[in-house]
């Protein structure tokens, strides 16, 4: 049954997910940091605040799909599709990486910070896809309510 509600409606892996970053927001360390270099400015923010803007952010881009699910206000499925798993999968891939500083990886020849920076954009631009997407899907809808 859960499997089935979420191969047909994937959003509610957005919601599952703002779930765990609220979970992880109140059991991780609360002294450990993220810092980003960029330039000549450092960004530092803790893990527990990081957890807390990623549970909001898939909390609200999910609550946005179910309320589009709700109004009849159908997204483009493949810029969906793209936005949530490309979303998790980055999640996932920046956090693993991101505990495999001192380790050998795969991007040992680019630096630390500018692979940060890189995934940071590369998140950015799956949002924006998913904003594209809602602009998208209002106007069409608007269409074709304007044609009825």
């Amino acid at each position: 049954m859960i499997l089935e509600l979420l191969k047909n409606k994937s959003y509610f892996l957005l919601l599952l997910v703002a779930i765990l970053f609220l979970i992880l927001s109140f059991i991780g360390d609360k002294n450990e940091i993220l810092d980003i270099n960029v330039h000549d400015t450092y960004y530092v923010i803790t893990f527990q605040h990081a957890y807390i803007l990623l549970c909001l952010l898939f909390f609200s881009t999910g609550l946005i799909n179910l309320l589009f699910n709700f109004f009849e206000i159908q997204f483009i499925s493949i810029l969906s599709l793209i936005h949530i798993y490309g979303s998790l999968i980055f999640i996932g891939l920046f956090f693993y990486y991101l505990g495999k500083i001192n380790s050998s990886s795969i991007f040992d020849s680019i630096d630390y910070n500018l692979r940060t920076i890189i995934s940071l954009l590369i998140f950015a631009g799956l949002q924006l896809l998913f904003i594209l997407n809602l602009f998208i899907s209002i106007i069409k809808k608007l269409s074709i309510s304007a044609t009825q």
